[in-house]
């Protein structure tokens, strides 16, 4: 028994031991902990897929003062951010994440990836120390096809009435925001798809965060406001954005202007409508009488919605007519959204691919590789033979041969090579969409290829935001396979590592809202001729200029930078009314280039056809001038070093042609990409926003709005002839075209539906062409292509 009691005893001591000991061990990690941070994602702790989002990192140094570098790994690479911090203070640091989709890091069940890595000194050859390896970016996704909306507001409860709107059968994700969530750059605003800013000071934050939200703008999103006195001191750096200058108010008791939407009117005891000065750029969507009610002003390739009163009147969430009203203002906020396009289709992935083109053996025509190869055969057989056998020194074969080899192998080897000798090449690619004022932004991809094997590291201005591209996160890669992206001044460096001899490595890059340069044009339409000057504004000479249309197209040629040119031809069964639709690449470029092949017009027809499919010009419905430049536009080095660079940028500008004046003439148009709206059922993907001819819904009704080109409304143009034209009509799906004189839909039988008799009077409503889709299952649904014929002046 005693025995027993001292085995008892000595297993007591030793499980004490160990717990005491587990529990030092414990403190001891906790102690070692150098820096204590917490991470805060997402707007709100929330994201959207494949969206760049904000971060916000709080640091507290509770030991001595700490210098260094934190490195942040991301699917892309290492985002290095410098660190100083003095001893018990607290630091607050803000960074945007590029686009990722959820889980990009994972491993498998159960295992994570740290991301977080400090460093004392440097990450290059600083010591590693230690801090809580659980810290993870880990926001809430929000599903992708929620429409999201941030609002800035003093008084965000008069605005949650928002929450009931529906864009396109979804109800929004509405997200109350305060200047503390709001990011220092667009990238962490592609969060929202739109921003509602009523009854809040824009002027008191600070610039930074001013300017990135004009950035955001000016790069595709949607910024809508309501009005109130001395709405332009309020707004700051956007004061030049709105499309409506406050300048006095009228006190109403209800509203027609808006029948179109809701056949009551908005109506109270008292109503602050705000009256001023349209901006020449601007157009009015809806107006009481003379006065407006609604403006938008078009900035870079986003829009500023204004609305003449305040967006929290209590009357407005119980006005029936509210949901309509937002459908219609959010209609294209969701388009700025490139990124929800399948992964082979991201704009971004097409880029780098193409810049990642060099000059190789590759490049020769199977067509000159078989006439060398024929020419060896008979040097080596009959020519080679019938030599040595006359000279009768038929035993050098064995040396001749091989030395004919071996020479021609190293000469294809030379051939191929030759433009990956002397400096490191560079590759750069981009397409960069303007306004007729020439403020514009775009997306590019830099390339660079290794002479050797080793460490090089791409450097490029700031401005850029570049991130390393074409990296797919493996799960055996641990953070040092990853290239380091940190930010050096006025400029941002790339160090790639361990690059393989002869390897491209690149750079996605985002330029920056500002002024491009632009095409000054006087086109003007006269019967069935267009004609007039343009000039080329740029700073860059250009080549390869159209004008494009619809399926239509007419070569400008090459213009440099300054000069003008005058240009005439007939468009005679032609509309040349409407923005391009990626068909027109094909037709300008003969076909669309493969990329095996590198030509150069390959890879013009690949620019174009990705800029029209990713909605260069979403704003407006006219047609675009295109042109294609050589120069570089923002220098690029490799380890310090000047390249050899290689580039092709595609400038994209909406353009307006002249109508005649008084002068009775013809036209046509032809329409295929309407605005989309729900009137029962839900849609899954809207291919129309990608220059697609349908969309993915669930079964359900539908309202196709074909609009009229602006030009055509403002001539009072009148239609003569319709055609609609539905391809691949499925089963279980109709079609009807609204008759305004009747109020009623006629249905569309068949494919084809003709209309010569009262066609203006009967079926345009407020410059558009209404048709509606009956849908009895869910799936693809086309959407038809409508083509008019009429009278300008009538």
């Amino acid at each position: 028994m005693k025995r027993q009691l001292q085995m008892i005893g000595f297993f007591a001591l030793v499980f004490m031991f160990l717990s005491f000991g587990l529990t030092c061990i414990v403190h001891a990690d906790e102690q070692d902990i150098r820096l204590n941070i917490q991470v805060d994602a997402g707007l709100n702790g929330k994201v959207k897929q494949q969206q760049g989002y904000p971060v916000t990192l709080t640091i507290t140094n509770e030991k001595a003062d700490f210098s260094g570098d934190l490195v942040v790994t991301l699917p892309v690479g290492n985002k290095v951010i410098p660190i100083d911090i003095a001893s018990g203070t607290t630091k607050t640091i803000t960074f945007s994440v590029p686009a990722m989709r959820e889980g990009a890091f994972s491993r498998g069940p159960n295992q994570k990836v740290q991301r977080f890595h400090l460093y004392e000194g440097n990450w290059e050859d600083g010591e590693e120390v230690t801090i809580d390896t659980s810290l993870d970016l880990s926001p809430a996704y929000m599903a992708r096809e929620k429409l999201v909306i941030g609002v800035l507001s003093d008084r965000p409860d008069s605005l949650n009435y928002i929450k009931l709107a529906s864009f396109q059968g979804n109800s929004p994700e509405v997200i109350h925001l305060q200047a503390s969530d709001l990011p220092e750059d667009a990238t962490g605003l592609d969060v929202l798809d739109m921003l509602v800013i009523n009854d809040y000071s824009v002027a008191k934050l600070p610039d930074n965060i001013q300017a990135a939200l004009k950035d955001w703008v000016g790069e595709g999103g949607t910024l809508v406001t309501g009005s109130e006195p001395g709405l332009q001191q309020q707004f700051g750096e956007l004061a030049d954005l709105l499309p409506l200058t406050v300048k006095g108010k009228e006190i109403v008791q209800k509203m027609q202007g808006f029948s179109k939407l809701y056949q009551k009117p908005l109506q109270a005891d008292s109503i602050e409508l705000f009256t001023g000065e349209i901006d020449e750029k601007a157009r009015v969507l809806y107006k009481e009488d003379s006065l407006p009610l609604v403006a938008e002003k078009a900035f870079g390739q986003g829009d500023v919605t204004q609305v003449a009163f305040d967006l929290g009147l209590p009357v407005l969430a119980d006005w029936k007519g509210s949901q309509s009203l937002w459908e219609t203002i959010g209609s294209d906020a969701g388009n700025r959204n490139s990124q929800m396009m399948p992964l082979n289709l991201r704009m971004n992935d097409q880029l780098t691919n193409m810049s990642r083109t060099f000059p190789t053996l590759a490049n020769f025509k199977v067509s000159t590789l078989s006439y060398l190869f024929i020419a060896y055969l008979l040097l080596i057989l009959p020519v080679l033979y019938i030599v040595l056998k006359k000279a009768d020194k038929r035993e050098w074969a064995w040396v001749v041969i091989p030395a004919i080899a071996v020479i021609s192998s190293v000469g294809l080897y030379a051939v191929g090579a030759k433009d990956r000798s002397g400096h490191v090449k560079t590759n750069t690619v981009s397409v960069i969409s303007v306004d007729e004022q020439g403020i514009g932004s775009g997306d590019g991809s830099v390339s660079m290829l290794s002479k050797g094997a080793g460490a090089y590291t791409l450097t490029m201005d700031s401005e850029l935001d570049p991130v390393a591209a074409n990296n797919r996160y493996n799960p055996q890669q641990t953070v040092t396979d990853l290239p380091f992206v940190e930010a050096k001044g006025k400029h941002t460096a790339i160090n790639y590592r361990n690059v393989e001899f002869w390897s491209p490595r690149s750079a996605a890059i985002d330029y920056p809202v500002k002024k491009y340069g632009h095409f000054q044009s006087g086109l003007t339409r006269a019967d069935d001729n267009i004609s007039g000057q343009i000039t080329n504004n740029f700073k860059h000479d250009l080549h390869d200029v159209y004008l494009i249309s619809g399926n239509n197209y007419q070569k400008v040629g090459d213009l440099a930078a300054g000069k003008s040119k005058e240009i005439s031809f007939s468009v005679k069964d032609k509309s040349f009314y409407q923005r391009p639709i990626e068909g027109v690449a094909q037709r300008l470029f003969d076909q669309l280039g493969s990329m095996t092949q590198h030509s150069d017009q390959a890879l013009q027809a690949d620019l174009l056809s990705m800029a029209i499919r990713n909605n260069m010009q979403r704003n407006v419905n006219t047609p675009v001038l295109i042109g294609f430049t050589d120069e570089a536009l923002y220098p690029v080095t490799v380890n310090g070093d000047e390249t050899v660079q290689n580039n092709l940028h595609l400038f994209t500008q909406p353009v307006t042609i002249q109508l005649p004046g008084n002068e009775k003439s013809t036209f046509s148009s032809e329409m295929n990409l309407p605005n989309i709206s729900v009137l029962d059922g839900q849609i899954f993907h809207n291919g129309t926003m990608q220059n697609q001819l349908f969309f993915d819904a669930e079964s359900g009704t539908y309202l196709l709005r074909y609009e009229l080109p602006a030009s055509l409304k403002e001539r009072s143009a009148q239609l003569k002839e319709m055609d609609i034209h539905i391809t691949n009509n499925r089963n279980g799906t109709t079609y009807s075209l609204y008759n305004v004189e009747s109020d009623t839909y006629e249905a569309l039988d068949g494919n084809q539906a003709s209309f010569d008799q009262r066609v203006h009077e009967n079926y345009v409503t407020d410059n558009a062409v209404v048709v509606r889709v009956n849908a009895s299952r869910n799936g693809s649904i086309k959407v038809p292509t409508v083509r008019v014929k009429g009278v300008i002046n009538p």
